[in-house]
């Protein structure tokens, strides 16, 4: 059995770096011409995920594997059920039943990750493999931006980029059109999202006394992260990462306050001094333009206009499952094909697509989760740390609906629930954070 719980954790592994790669095949798209949000994909990472499943299937049936289960999990199951209902009242109802598997892939991976933490994988190294992975996209954004096109990396789901393509994300400097950095991602807000959970790895690591990521080789490393997360000029989550750093650091003064007199960070605070003025000096004028809002930037006037049109017609079970989008183009026929997106908010989409009781169940899951990781008897930075990750991930889901709709986003969503659940079943536990075992 030795060898197969080594192939299990070299698969779970391999998922973690793979998060960010959009390999995958098209199983069926409905309606007239391509749209994101009316097709069915088959991923590379759902092939690994699937792998995973089986050797847990496994594990289980042998009594060699656990199966974690707490009352707050009643809700997600709640809400499972509820969005089965939904499908209803779905135009779309093949749409609704791939959306629904789908919610039950990534329920299945939270308890997946809540049952295995110890057992399968190993915290840290699963944190150093997401660092090194966001490393590897940081470069390639980096690499992008120089070129202001794409590198050509189809295998790992690379999108075709050129500034002058339609619906690529773009801003105005002076008149010049200035590509967004993609990496391997669907959108630079999606790789703004990865980014910012391996710099907050990073700090885990810093923090904790890693003598590598603590090295001058470490600090290069964490500069080319937080360089390339800045070229995403991802606005609302920039703004989280600079308002996460004063919550760090009061979290370790004024709850670690004897921890945090022996841990120097003169180190972090010279590399990050450094890369935020290179970076202010060599893009201040872009730094002006994503600046610059106002109700008319399409960003905001996109997400009022979806916010506007969030249906309250059924409050009961909503507009099915996935259904938005098709509901959208039935109510809303003529537009521009890529005006039919999502709500730009995960708790609206979840309330148009399922209804009070969905988003009530769903609610009610992660307040209780939450209130259920807050009960702990922190005993080390990091915990409050992984709650504030937690927490920026909700706030997150108030601006866009990436966490919700889009793989990569639900593999960082769902992953992070299971590791707040996780830690509920192993307080006190220590972890070294020089990537040995726990």
């Amino acid at each position: 059995m030795n060898y197969l719980y080594r192939l299990e954790k070299l698969i779970f592994y391999t998922l973690i770096f793979s998060i960010p790669f959009q390999t995958r095949v098209v199983w069926r798209s409905w309606g007239i011409g391509f749209n994101e949000w009316n097709s069915a994909f088959l991923y590379f990472t759902d092939l690994l995920i699937l792998a995973l499943f089986g050797f847990w299937f496994l594990r289980l049936v042998f009594k060699k594997g656990e199966f974690k289960f707490s009352n707050y999990d009643w809700f997600l199951i709640s809400f499972l059920i509820i969005s089965a209902i939904s499908i209803k009242n779905a135009s779309n109802q093949a749409l609704g039943f791939y959306q629904l598997l789908k919610l039950s892939e990534f329920s299945l991976l939270y308890f997946y990750i809540k049952s295995n933490l110890g057992q399968i994988f190993n915290l840290v190294m699963a944190f150093f493999v997401f660092l090194f992975s966001g490393v590897f996209q940081a470069a390639l954004s980096i690499i992008q931006y120089l070129k202001q096109s794409d590198l050509g990396l189809r295998f790992l789901g690379e999108t075709v980029l050129n500034p002058d393509l339609f619906n690529v994300a773009i801003f105005m400097v002076e008149g010049e059109k200035i590509l967004r950095p993609y990496g391997t991602l669907p959108h630079p807000n999606v790789l703004a999202l990865f980014l910012f959970m391996a710099v907050f790895i990073y700090y885990f690591f810093y923090i904790q006394g890693d003598k590598f990521l603590r090295s001058k080789t470490g600090l290069l490393i964490y500069s080319v992260l937080l360089f390339g997360f800045l070229l995403t000029f991802s606005r609302v989550i920039i703004f989280v990462w600079l308002a996460g750093l004063g919550l760090r650091w009061l979290f370790l003064k004024k709850v670690f306050g004897k921890i945090a007199q022996t841990i120097s960070l003169k180190g972090l605070t010279i590399a990050t001094s450094a890369v935020l003025i290179i970076f202010s000096f060599l893009f201040w004028p872009h730094i002006s333009a994503r600046l610059d809002i106002s109700p008319q930037d399409e960003a905001v006037a996109l997400r009022s206009f979806y916010g506007k049109i969030a249906t309250f017609e059924k409050p009961f079970f909503g507009v099915g499952i996935g259904n938005f989008v098709n509901w959208f183009k039935e109510v809303s026929p003529g537009l521009a094909s890529n005006l039919y997106q999502p709500v730009h908010n995960i708790y609206l989409l979840i309330f148009s697509e399922t209804g009070i009781p969905g988003l009530a169940a769903f609610l009610l899951f992660l307040f209780f989760l939450s209130k259920n990781y807050l009960k702990l008897k922190f005993t080390q930075p990091f915990h409050y740390s992984f709650f504030i990750i937690f927490a920026s991930l909700l706030f997150f889901g108030l601006f866009d609906h990436f966490l919700w709709t889009i793989q990569q986003g639900q593999l960082v969503f769902w992953l992070g629930l299971g590791l707040i659940a996780s830690l509920t079943f192993n307080e006190g536990q220590n972890y070294n954070w020089q990537r040995g075992k726990k």
